[in-house]
């Protein structure tokens, strides 16, 4: 299988902030592809701090938007979906 595992350090960058919904947005078209795409069999982890984790779930939700051409109402549903089916995890602090 395909494993893609995406940092943000925050501070690692004197002047310019880069937060993990940062480079999820730069993935987003794979992130369709993996996740949300009908028929589409991938796994979305988000693990460490807990602040973050509001802003990952609305970035996915814009994914399933934009690139899936749901309203807000179906891109909550697929959000539920794959939570329900144990693809979008959260191990958080």
């Amino acid at each position: 299988g395909l494993l893609k595992c995406c940092n943000a350090w925050s501070r690692d960058t004197l002047g310019k902030k880069v937060y993990v919904q940062h480079k999820i947005k730069e993935e987003e078209e794979a992130i369709w592809e993996q996740l949300g795409k009908p028929g589409s069999k991938g796994y979305f982890f988000l693990c460490g701090s807990k602040q973050p984790e509001k802003d990952v779930y609305k970035t996915l939700l814009g994914i399933m938007q934009s690139k899936g051409g749901m309203s807000e109402a179906q891109a909550q549903r697929k959000m539920e979906e794959l939570q329900g089916a144990g693809r979008y995890v959260t191990e958080v602090y």
